[in-house]
């Protein structure tokens, strides 16, 4: 981790990453205990969720954007709007305008399917090609950290100082991101246009991800575990109180073997892909998702402490696996779209879960969800492990590439520079 962030780029962009997912986790649950404040309705805070999902149905298009003009720029852009969004909630007065909360939320949602593809897309461009395993653990060290914490913050300073200073400190957060990102020094390459029609364009990521077969049977995994791994934001509850009979306090104590875990996770992940393989990365994420349920199955809390660290150590293996596979293995000119297309992919089911998850933690044993959550984990890294070419050393036939995303000649896709 110390030689990534040895170049002052990687630096930028990880303060760059972390303030706006910073301000990303803050505010989300911030923005539905103002609405169920203002409102008193607890469908209406949960809207706020949903406003902000329904968002990411851009992506496709998003990814399109991120593949047509330079990434560095698309970033400070979309932080700088990002930044006066959300100072639009200032004009928040009461239950009235809580529509408009939907509407920043929305285009909250749909601003933050431009950053993510973009930012997956451009740190090949500042590490090298074996360095992104590293790189990519660092990120979802810091994002596992915040995902825990910055909720909580947010919550807290909703309750000390308001709405008012959480929306004005999210929006100071997406600025700091824009000038971080300005201060990376980097030589992008105007992107080629395309002639092709727009829908044979919006799709290219997806088609190149369906011809590439390792990338193609990691979709499939993923996607199958999400399905489940959503269940995890309702069964946590009630292990805590059904499970172990503590008060729902106790998560706090889970939520900090979590984070741990993820700590390790990320600074390990970029070990685990040199001496594996980025399928097998993922296999193991899976493999250990499933013991971690069992564990959690079993009212002895030193194994559920234990469950959650392991839970938190694994889930960085699964997405830095993917993520560094599909960045090793898509064209630059491409990479937007296949990272938009690969999100989606995943990011459907597990909002779906989420919603499942909710409806049958009232209606069913939390244990017999688990059971769920360790099956079809447990298929998914079945399948993954059965396929050749996830193995260590498996060379992938390269994919036939479509025609807008050749690179012309005298054109070639500039190599990462030294840091300046």
């Amino acid at each position: 981790m110390s030689r990534i962030l040895a170049t002052r780029r990687m630096r930028l962009y990880v303060l760059a990453d972390t303030a706006s997912n910073l301000g990303d986790f803050a505010l989300f649950l911030a923005m539905a205990i103002w609405v169920k404040t203002i409102s008193g309705s607890t469908s209406a805070a949960a809207l706020v969720m949903f406003s902000f999902a329904a968002g990411s149905l851009l992506l496709p298009a998003a990814g399109l954007l991120t593949d047509r003009v330079r990434r560095r720029p698309l970033l400070i852009g979309a932080n700088l709007a990002l930044a006066t969004v959300v100072l639009l909630l200032l004009l928040v007065g009461g239950a009235h305008h809580v529509w408009l909360v939907y509407a920043v939320m929305f285009v909250y949602g749909a601003l933050g399917s431009v950053t993510g593809p973009a930012q997956l897309a451009l740190l090949p461009s500042l590490v090298p090609k074996e360095s992104l395993g590293d790189a990519n653990g660092l990120i979802q060290s810091v994002r596992g950290l915040l995902r825990v914490f910055a909720p909580v913050i947010g919550a807290g300073l909703f309750a000390w100082l308001g709405p008012q200073a959480v929306i004005v400190i999210d929006a100071a957060l997406f600025v700091l991101a824009a000038l971080a990102l300005l201060a990376i020094k980097l030589d992008e390459p105007v992107p080629v246009p395309s002639d092709e029609h727009w829908w044979t364009e919006i799709t290219a990521g997806l088609r190149f991800i369906g011809r590439t077969v390792t990338l193609r049977q990691l979709v499939i995994s993923c996607g199958l575990a999400m399905l489940v791994l959503g269940f995890f934001e309702s069964i946590g509850l009630a292990v805590v109180t059904s499970g172990l009979g503590y008060a729902p306090t106790f998560l706090g104590v889970l939520g900090v073997a979590q984070a741990i875990g993820t700590i390790a996770g990320g600074i390990s992940a970029g070990a685990v892909l040199r001496r594996t393989s980025e399928g097998m990365t993922v296999i193991i994420g899976l493999a250990l998702v499933a013991i971690s349920s069992m564990l959690l199955m079993i009212q002895v809390t030193a194994l559920v402490i234990a469950a959650m660290a392991l839970l938190g150590l694994c889930i960085p293996w699964l997405v830095v696996g993917a993520t560094t596979a599909l960045q090793r293995r898509t064209p630059e000119n491409l990479l937007g779209r296949a990272s938009a297309a690969f999100e989606f992919a995943v990011t459907v089911p597990q909002t779906m879960s989420i919603a499942v998850g909710a409806a049958l933690i009232s209606l069913l044993d939390y244990r017999l969800l688990l059971g769920i959550v360790t099956t079809a984990v447990t298929v998914a890294a079945v399948y993954l492990a059965t396929r050749p070419g996830q193995r260590p050393g498996s060379a992938e036939q390269p994919a036939e590439q479509p025609a807008d995303v050749l690179v012309p000649a005298g054109g070639a896709v500039a190599a990462p520079t030294p840091d300046r």
